[in-house]
């Protein structure tokens, strides 16, 4: 055990049982902010997929609605991760702070709700990560595929030549061509 772990676990037990069960309610709200934070992770990763199921039936309504949710989700996830992080402060009182500074904070163990929350959320996390990887090289070679597309249709095969060829002028007679308005 660290000598900082030691001297927070003593400095709690030094301060009675209120503080204790202030402390055991914290750590039951971080494992549920850990929760909540690996369900939004989990929905992520869901509209990730929907994303790339809507870029392959070629649906604009369907990458549009996974994109707004995408939004929304991120918007979530940062409030739950500052939620996160000011629990996690509070627990081990310095800013920022870890599940691991918490750990040894508690004498090198968290408690084991805490630590499965912890551990699903970093499952969610790198899965998401996976789908987040495969749906930038989808979209990455859509975009590539929409531009080749679009180069093709409006480059000719053939450039036009830069100079007349005989036929493609009008008879020049050598007199030019003028209206009489005023009759």
């Amino acid at each position: 055990m660290s000598t900082q772990g030691a001297f927070v676990t003593d400095r709690n037990a030094a301060m009675g049982p209120e503080h204790e069960k202030r402390r055991t309610a914290a750590l039951a709200e971080l494992a549920r902010v850990l929760a909540r934070e690996s369900n939004l992770v989990r929905d992520l990763r869901e509209a990730l997929v929907r994303q790339r199921a809507g870029v392959a039936a070629d649906s604009t309504a369907d990458v549009q609605g996974s994109c707004d949710d995408i939004a929304r989700i991120l918007v979530a996830l940062d409030g739950a991760r500052r939620n996160r992080a000011a629990l996690l402060s509070d627990l081990v009182g310095s800013v920022p702070a870890t599940l691991e500074e918490l750990a040894r904070a508690l004498g090198g163990m968290l408690p084991p709700a805490v630590a499965q929350a912890g551990l699903a959320l970093r499952r969610e996390a790198e899965s998401t990560a996976r789908e987040a990887a495969v749906n930038r090289t989808v979209l990455q070679r859509t975009v590539e595929a929409g531009e080749a597309f679009l180069q093709a249709l409006f480059t000719s095969t053939m450039s036009p030549d830069p100079v007349y060829h005989a036929g493609e002028r009008r008879d020049d007679d050598g007199a030019g061509f003028l209206l009489d308005r005023t009759a």
